[in-house]
């Protein structure tokens, strides 16, 4: 008799369950970079919803940092605004440790 049990249909459950955390932190994170980058371009009510909509779903097409980076590199290039690669990268860390912050307080009130 093996010594672990393998329970396959757990296993895959598990996997799915963090497969759509990861997707649902990910989209929130673009959600949030989308709307501040609206909003350092100047769109407000319809203009921003329908920026961060598109925003959003490019990010779904293509889920990579790089090319999210440079769709707002471009989007700021084309609208003259001046920004840095670095700028960009410390808003997404920094997003990402809002998020990180606020799933552990979530995590000590569940306890």
């Amino acid at each position: 008799m093996p010594m672990f049990s393998f329970n396959q249909s757990s296993c895959e459950a598990r996997l799915m369950r963090l497969l759509q955390e990861s997707f649902f932190q990910r989209s929130w994170r673009n959600k949030v970079i989308a709307k501040w980058v609206a909003g350092r371009l100047g769109y407000k009510g319809d203009e921003m919803n329908s920026y961060v909509r598109n925003f959003i779903l490019s990010c779904l097409a293509v889920p990579n940092d790089r090319k999210m980076i440079d769709r707002i590199l471009a989007d700021f290039k084309e609208e003259s605004i001046p920004i840095t690669e670095d700028d960009i990268v410390n808003k997404i860390k920094s997003v990402e440790e809002r998020m990180r912050t606020k799933a552990g307080l979530m995590e000590e009130h569940a306890n």
